[in-house]
């Protein structure tokens, strides 16, 4: 059966007039997207700013990778410059801004940091920098709360489920609270990477003290938060006007490439390159860093390599419904800001020169369509077990 929603992006193509095509890329995050704020913020030595951080671009640049982050990817796939940290005062803010930074929080408040709140407001201060048309065309992509849960279950080992559930919730609401906080400052296309298996992590099965197997407690909360978070942006699609969202499945794409490795062109996912201990998941230094980076899935205990980030990069960018949907990051940028109406004038040229006796509004009828595709993608996003991904 053909898939609706690529019939509906082709409909949409035949109005390229009235799409638009993002120049702007506002990142906000934790120290996956962090692309050098750190280094602004801290008064101790922050590791990603010396080697062996950049070892593959040659110089650190603030990255928490061997080389090149997600933001970066996305930004050359969009055809505009390498997003810099909102932090450096003299940086070209001119195609957006990074407001990542390492060790951010949704909730709470980590030292020498930024909140996803604070990272908000931070926009806010700085929005008119940027045009209302820029801010309202502009892509806002998210990686957080990675350290809320990782918090959570050092602090909280046996939680009940109802306590899971309520933290996970809160978690949520504070998110759904800044996501309307930035669409009232013009934001529509809202594009998130979903939480990591964190259970999987080098740092994480190495404190478990069982390497083998991925902790139970942290990959459980991320799970019960990736569900919630895709039920948010659904619930966002349907209450404000021209609300558009890409969902990315990092959640199975780590986990596929953690056990099957070599499928994806690494040596192994279990260890990282660059660190100390069963799976190197501390200490990352230049005494202990791997020669080939490319052969790991992550570059230290808790962050990729420039490999594993080129890998995400693509499949946020064009991948299909069983990754990433209801759009990828390349048809987000083509949706129009007003999708109704477009689907509207469709519905009407088609009318003009289909058969009367044809129902057109039966075909088209835009809310039945949407629904349908929604529930195409929840389907797909609970079935997301393929090794393609």
């Amino acid at each position: 059966m053909a898939n609706p929603k690529s019939h509906l992006f082709a409909l949409l193509l035949l109005h390229f007039s009235t799409v638009s095509l993002a120049q702007t890329l506002f990142v906000f995050g934790d120290g996956l997207y962090d692309a050098g704020n750190k280094q602004f913020v801290s008064s101790n030595r922050v590791d990603a700013s010396f080697p062996p951080y950049g070892i593959t671009l040659g110089e650190a640049t603030g990255r928490w990778s061997d080389g090149r982050i997600v933001p970066d990817y996305l930004a050359s796939f969009m055809g505009i410059s390498q997003i810099p940290p909102i932090l450096r005062a003299t940086a070209d803010f001119s195609h957006g801004a990074n407001f990542a930074i390492a060790d951010a929080t949704v909730l709470g408040a980590p030292p020498e940091s930024m909140t996803l709140s604070q990272q908000v407001i931070k926009f806010s201060e700085n929005k008119n920098k940027w045009t209302a048309k820029a801010r309202s065309e502009a892509i806002y992509l998210f990686y957080i709360a990675s350290d809320d849960y990782l918090n959570y279950a050092k602090n909280n080992p046996n939680p009940s489920d109802d306590q899971k559930q309520a933290f996970v919730g809160r978690v949520i609401a504070a998110i759904e609270a800044e996501l309307k906080v930035l669409y009232g400052s013009g934001g529509r296309k809202f594009a998130f990477q979903n939480l990591a298996p964190l259970g999987c992590l080098p740092s994480v099965k190495q404190a478990n003290g069982n390497v083998q197997e991925c902790a139970r407690l942290p990959s459980e909360m991320a799970e019960l938060h990736n569900k919630k978070l895709l039920q948010l942006l659904v619930e966002l699609s349907r209450q404000l006007s021209g609300f558009q969202y890409s969902f990315y499945d990092f959640f199975s794409s780590i986990q596929n490439r953690v056990i099957k490795s070599k499928t994806y062109t690494f040596e192994t996912g279990m260890a990282a390159c660059c660190g100390t201990g069963s799976v190197n998941g501390t200490s990352c230094s230049t005494s202990n860093v791997c020669a080939k980076p490319e052969d790991y899935l992550f570059f230290d205990g808790k962050h990729l390599t420039q490999e594993g980030n080129l890998q995400v990069g693509h499949l946020i960018w064009g991948s299909d419904p069983e990754v990433v949907g209801p759009n990828n990051l390349r048809e987000l940028l083509f949706l129009p800001l007003d999708i109704t109406a477009t689907l509207a004038n469709i519905q009407e040229a088609m009318a003009a020169t289909m058969p009367r006796q044809i129902k057109i509004e039966s075909l088209y009828d835009i809310k039945k369509m949407e629904s349908e595709m929604e529930n195409q993608w929840l389907y797909q996003v609970d079935k997301a077990t393929s090794f393609l991904i």
